[in-house]
């Protein structure tokens, strides 16, 4: 998975701040900083970056841009091809196997690949850097059942989740989120974890513990703040891991219902067609590979920052 990528790239630097005294291991930690928000990006990093602004701005500004309707049929008008291949400009990206215009169904494709994206990310980061926190932390007894759990979610197919919700709950999009949200915690909740058990022994936390600090001072003031790098990294690559994932069960037919547009849809829909009209798949498909390039681009440069 992505995550597990990004948490390399965090275990090898194996540093961590202190909010206010910046400094462990000889290396700044201001100069850190500065390097890993506020520095030029290589060209990845710029690659990655634009390609997640023109993503946003297709899904907020499109639908008022593309006036089309992406439902709209006209079984006469199926399967046009595109204008750079002798395509009608009224249909940009050709039609799909009903005649819908697939530039309209990607804009909208745009839409719901962000928000499902970005919800689970949301989701998943707040259980797993949670339950990370309580393992890592109290350790004892609430660290074995964590890590349990985790162990336990680790040894079942995402396929086997995916099936399982859908033939209890059907498809809907908040089914697609409870999957990915379930299955996508646990990535955080592992370097959170690890994270926080080497913090907790620092000697900041220890000083902050002998003055009479509590836990929820100790963890809100010492500890998480140290934690704000790690799990952003995670969160820009597990966004495109929960794209990737969505598409693929809606490819699968169990994503959500056939009326919401979705890339992973649009990719099915045209399996029939591939070899007389590739461009109703690989349109949808070349936007997925974008899209998890783009957000995968951007995590690597985030991570960049520390080493």
């Amino acid at each position: 998975m992505a995550v597990e990528r990004a948490a390399v790239t965090w275990e090898r630097a194996g540093t961590v701040r202190h909010p206010q005294a910046g400094v462990v291991s000889g290396r700044s930690g201001n100069h850190r900083g500065r390097s890993r928000w506020t520095r030029r990006p290589s060209v990845g990093g710029a690659i990655g970056l634009g390609i997640v602004l023109l993503l946003v701005v297709v899904a907020l500004v499109g639908p008022l841009v593309v006036r089309v309707d992406p439902a709209r049929q006209e079984l006469l008008g199926r399967l046009a091809p595109p204008v750079w291949l002798g395509g009608e400009a009224a249909h940009p990206l050709g039609t799909d196997e009903v005649g819908r215009d697939l530039l309209a169904r990607v804009v909208a494709g745009a839409r719901v690949s962000l928000l499902v994206g970005l919800t689970a990310t949301l989701l998943a980061g707040t259980i797993g850097v949670g339950l990370g926190l309580a393992a890592g932390y109290a350790c004892g007894v609430v660290d074995r059942v964590v890590s349990w759990v985790v162990d336990v979610h680790l040894a079942i197919p995402f396929v086997v989740v995916a099936i399982a919700v859908t033939a209890v709950l059907g498809n809907g999009l908040g089914n697609v989120l409870l999957v990915l949200v379930s299955t996508g915690w646990v990535g955080y909740a592992r370097v959170v974890r690890l994270q926080t058990r080497a913090l907790r022994e620092a000697p900041y936390v220890e000083a902050a513990r002998a003055l009479g600090a509590g836990w929820p001072r100790q963890l809100g003031r010492h500890v998480l703040p140290n934690l704000i790098g790690p799990v952003v990294v995670l969160a820009s690559q597990q966004v495109a891991a929960m794209i990737l994932y969505e598409a693929a069960l809606s490819y699968l037919g169990l994503g959500v219902p056939g009326d919401i547009v979705t890339w992973g849809g649009m990719v099915a829909g045209g399996r029939d067609a591939l070899l007389s009209a590739w461009w109703v798949s690989a349109i949808p498909g070349v936007a997925i590979a974008l899209t998890v390039l783009g957000f995968n681009l951007l995590g690597d440069w985030l991570g960049e920052g520390r080493q």
